[in-house]
């Protein structure tokens, strides 16, 4: 079911070059995440799994569910950090998950609007490459000697959450063990959207990254891949995984002649970008 899943937002993607994933349908309120409204400065990470996603992409931004805000609005100043991680939960308030410069996708100013229920959306400054295979983390560090009633919608989803917070430091995210401050792993995690797209190694005129040559073609088929090692994952029509081949680079040639003819979809994964193409065996 879940290569289903998968093959129809391929599809989809390569149609449309666009996807939304729609992540937790809790009607909890916290003011938690996507940082803590409450103090003045906030550090918290969340962890979204690879199986909820189902999808691999350009990542180019994240939409919160909004609950309740009060009657003015609040513009902070954020730093969002978006990584693909091998965990999926936190084990104690210690175990966090470091982050550098190099896994920034915003910085700057973000409002919540006042009196107001619905989805809030940040818009990337980069689109992040998500892997499809590894979890996604979302951390976002609040930075402004400032608190706010804001409620937002959460799931119920055990050590997916870790939250530092303080009304004294201003934390620092890239040296997180130093902090003496509260500190939570909890279940609040936040109900999300993740809006695919962006231009991070992907043609957007065409949908597909690399050109598939020839096409239709007979089972033999040729990539212009980047000079790194990427990984070659290729699905027939209903989701079923039909080939792989991985560290390969630069102008490469597959064989697939052995399966049926028809229309076949594909990713192309490398440390810097993932990808996405399609041709047709005949």
């Amino acid at each position: 079911m879940k290569k289903l899943l998968l093959i129809a937002s391929l599809a989809m993607a390569l149609m449309a070059n666009a996807q939304t994933i729609t992540i937790g349908e809790g009607n909890g309120m916290t003011d938690a995440v996507p940082y803590n409204t409450f103090y003045n400065y906030s550090f918290t990470e969340q962890i979204f799994l690879a199986s909820e996603i189902e999808y691999a992409g350009n990542i180019k931004a994240v939409s919160f569910r909004l609950a309740y805000s009060y009657n003015t609005e609040y513009t902070s100043d954020i730093v969002v950090y978006l990584k693909n991680v091998s965990r999926s939960t936190f084990e104690d308030t210690a175990d966090y998950e470091p982050v550098t410069e190099e896994d920034i996708v915003f910085s700057g100013p973000w409002t919540i609007p006042a009196d107001y229920d619905g989805w809030i959306t940040i818009e990337f400054d980069t689109p992040f490459a998500y892997n499809g295979t590894d979890n996604l983390l979302i951390a976002v560090d609040e930075n402004s000697e400032d608190y706010a009633i804001r409620y937002f919608r959460f799931t119920d989803t055990p050590n997916t959450v870790l939250s530092y917070c303080s009304d004294i430091w201003n934390l620092n995210p890239y040296n997180l063990g130093s902090f003496v401050g509260p500190k939570e792993v909890s279940h609040y995690r936040g109900n999300i959207k993740l809006v695919f797209g962006g231009n991070v190694g992907v043609d957007e005129g065409s949908g597909n990254a690399h050109s598939v040559y020839p096409n239709p073609n007979h089972g033999q088929f040729s990539l212009n891949l980047p000079e790194e090692d990427c990984e070659i994952v290729v699905y027939n029509a209903i989701g079923q995984q039909v080939y792989q081949q991985s560290n390969v680079k630069g102008k490469a040639t597959f064989s697939i002649e052995g399966l049926d003819d028809g229309m076949y979809f594909g990713t192309v994964k490398s440390s810097s970008a993932v990808s996405t193409f399609k041709f047709v065996k005949e």
